[in-house]
């Protein structure tokens, strides 16, 4: 049997070879130097971004003796119910009903908001364009701690002080110039035709933007959407400034004050940063494709 694939194998193998030959030839010492500085940085920044994550992974299924003994090395056995224990200390189930509900209610808010404005600024013409352009970028400069005290006298008098509701559409407000930016490029990069064409047959501006444009910037708002979804999900000051009450706590007050209480048991507290990161896990490997979309597609105005 070997005598017989041996021959259909060679050529292959040969125009491999040939191939791989050729490729080096073409680079010389020089590129190939280059090419192997290039894949070191890049395992450098591999090892730093999955590392932190093995991890805590690791002290998470440590004991908590284990967790002082062995700091940098893997688990000698897996203690899986480091996880349950702390679900049940920390309060995770409420808080993350929380999170969810304020996360989702800011990111419709969020969408709702930045899309129109986005459309009228990148394909309306009125007087004033660039100078509102010029705001959103000014805008997406100033952190929310800057604004603090203003923000929590003005979520006062409106009611939104431990409001999930209230919570979500200062969330949204403050993700606004970012996700106003974003969709203004992807808008750009739509052609003025099929505006035109919309109009001739009649089309409102709203039809146009729902029906027409809406579609062909999905994943524009797929970016939006996982910006503002990480941003909302890890925020910690706006949900300590505004949630007051433990019942209406997200997860990230949830940690600080498990942290707090329990200083010494940092396996359990690993297991809740693993509860905590596992969703934007998730999200970011089910929405990968359309993050490396958005990122490209609006990148070039065509």
């Amino acid at each position: 049997m070997s005598n017989v694939l041996a021959p259909s194998q060679t050529p292959a193998r040969r125009s491999l070879e040939a191939r791989f030959g050729d490729t080096l030839a073409a680079l010389g010492w020089r590129g190939l130097a280059e090419l192997g500085l290039v894949y070191l940085a890049l395992f450098v920044v591999l090892v730093q971004t999955i590392y932190p994550l093995f991890w805590v992974l690791s002290g998470s299924l440590k004991t908590k003796q284990e967790v002082i003994t062995n700091v940098w090395g893997p688990p000698s056995g897996l203690a899986v119910s480091n996880y349950a224990e702390a679900w049940r200390m920390a309060g995770m189930g409420a808080r993350i009903l929380n999170s969810v509900g304020i996360t989702m209610a800011a990111l419709v808010i969020l969408v709702l908001a930045a899309t129109p404005c986005a459309y009228a600024i990148a394909r309306l013409k009125f007087r004033g364009r660039i100078a509102v352009t010029a705001a959103i970028v000014a805008a997406m400069l100033v952190p929310p701690q800057v604004m603090a005290i203003p923000l929590f006298l003005v979520a006062r008098d409106l009611g939104l002080i431990n409001n999930r509701l209230g919570i979500a559409i200062i969330y949204a407000a403050t993700s606004l110039p970012l996700s106003v930016f974003i969709l203004r490029s992807f808008f750009m990069t739509l052609p003025a035709d099929l505006e035109d064409a919309a109009r001739v047959d009649g089309a409102s501006r709203l039809a146009i933007l729902v029906h027409i444009m809406l579609p062909l910037i999905r994943p524009g708002v797929a970016l939006v959407l996982i910006f503002g979804f990480i941003e909302i999900w890890n925020d910690f000051f706006l949900a300590f400034l505004l949630l007051r009450k433990p019942e209406l706590q997200t997860i990230p007050l949830g940690l600080v004050s498990f942290f707090q209480q329990y200083d010494s048991l940092w396996n359990l507290y690993f297991a809740a940063l693993m509860i905590t990161t596992l969703p934007v896990i998730v999200v970011f490997l089910l929405m990968q494709r359309q993050f490396i979309a958005g990122l490209t597609a609006g990148a070039v105005k065509g």
